[in-house]
């Protein structure tokens, strides 16, 4: 997995994230600081939840999840591609 790049938009140069506070369960802030020495901008950007692509396998119940570790990642796709149709 990518970390996340902020960009500066005072200058556009990359920034680094000092730090985050999270807002609620959907929102997070992230505290920034611009990497060029010459601008040294600090801001704020919001992360925000939109929705989901994927639901969580942890959505579905024990039992189940229990039983899916005996199949192969493949058959779990075609479980669920059979499921979906």
């Amino acid at each position: 997995m990518r970390p996340v790049l902020v960009r500066c938009n005072r200058c556009g140069s990359a920034a680094a994230i000092d730090s985050s506070k999270e807002i609620s369960d959907v929102v997070k802030h992230l505290y920034c600081m611009c990497r060029n020495v010459e601008c040294g901008h600090t801001f704020v950007v919001s992360m925000e939840f939109s929705h989901t692509l994927s639901p969580s396998a942890l959505d579905l119940p024990e039992d189940v999840r229990e039983r899916l570790k005996g199949y192969s990642r493949s058959q779990q796709q075609l479980l669920f591609s059979s499921i979906q149709s």
